[in-house]
């Protein structure tokens, strides 16, 4: 397994590098996930262009780095692996809490963006209800991190999807269980404390303003609900939109719709062009 020394510990990756002229694309997992969120979503990716998966730190087999990791935290660490394999510009896809670290990403490197993609993620910020939300799962993760883990995972999916990919579900609970409890609590801080960017889609770096912004959105995702993504679906600098019929975790609800649609807002922006 591939890994890079950084801040005295190790960041994981997998790149799966091709002979294409596209961009390449890089994909950032979501809270108690890692790169193999991904996996059965590469083959037709990867015969298009290089694809770079991450573990976000705490996550996977990266190391923890303290009692928080920010969302600005977590940028630069996709920006060291980017930079450590010269990759710039790419695109860069994220699911959920990947989203914000895009967006992170966006403010602080916009220069090796040519496209960011919101995978069932929000610009927006915490509520302060969400915010207690958060300090009372700490609290929890604290106390048991399995429990939290085995009641958290499957409130991500409508009872009809639980049913139909459960095996998939237990199979993503069995992984997520050998997560360390630092890991998963400075990722929640960093959630806790992100900050608005929704201007990002309204305002957009000069290097996103015309080719760049995806979003894709589930009607029945209750962690971002699709009401919610209509206050900023059809903001000026996003240019690709994709609805699932299905929830937050469309990967795996949705897998054909999402890898057909990302790879069609790939290929938009090989060619320089918009939806």
């Amino acid at each position: 397994m591939p890994f890079l020394e950084y801040h005295g510990a190790s960041l994981h990756y997998e790149f799966h590098s091709s002979e294409s002229t596209a961009p390449p694309l890089v994909l950032v997992h979501g809270f108690l996930e890692d790169l193999h969120m991904w996996k059965e979503l590469l083959p037709q990716w990867t015969a298009f262009g290089s694809v770079l998966s991450i573990d976000l730190p705490g996550h996977g087999a990266t190391s923890s780095f303290g009692y928080e990791h920010s969302m600005a935290f977590m940028a630069d660490a996709v920006h060291a692996i980017a930079m450590h394999l010269n990759l710039a510009p790419f695109l860069l896809l994220g699911h959920s809490m990947g989203g914000y670290v895009g967006l992170e990403f966006a403010v602080h490197y916009p220069e090796q963006l040519v496209g960011l993609g919101l995978f069932f993620s929000t610009p927006e910020p915490d509520s302060e209800e969400r915010k207690l939300m958060r300090i009372r799962a700490v609290e929890i993760v604290k106390q048991n991190k399995n429990t939290f883990i085995r009641a958290s995972i499957p409130q991500l999916f409508d009872a009809k999807t639980r049913e139909v990919i459960k095996s998939d579900i237990d199979a993503l609970i069995a992984r997520t269980l050998e997560m360390e409890t630092q890991g998963i609590i400075a990722a929640i801080y960093g959630m806790k404390q992100r900050e608005d960017r929704s201007r990002i889609l309204y305002q957009p770096p000069v290097h996103l303003k015309e080719r760049g912004i995806a979003v894709f959105a589930g009607r029945q995702d209750t962690v971002i609900p699709f009401d919610q993504v209509q206050h900023w679906w059809k903001a000026p600098g996003v240019t690709f939109r994709y609805e699932s019929p299905y929830g937050h975790m469309g990967h795996m609800s949705d897998k054909d719709g999402c890898v057909a649609a990302v790879l069609e807002w790939w290929q938009l922006i090989t060619r320089g062009g918009a939806a």
